[in-house]
């Protein structure tokens, strides 16, 4: 038969799991310098098309 200090401990270990772990210190920089670049890479890809576009569109 299952004590009910083995179901706390379950309950407790599977509570644990679903929190979300925060990065701290330099995890969380990197973390933040990542999706930065990430950002960066998007908008120079976009400018970059833009400029194929209207060249295509001039005839360049």
């Amino acid at each position: 038969m299952t004590s009910l200090r083995h179901i706390a401990q379950a309950i407790d270990s599977t509570a644990v799991r679903k929190i979300p772990a925060e990065p701290m210190g330099a995890a969380k920089i990197f973390q933040f310098h990542r999706r930065t670049n990430i950002l960066h890479s998007v908008f120079t890809l976009k400018s970059r098309i833009q400029v194929i576009n209207n060249n295509m569109e001039v005839g360049i």
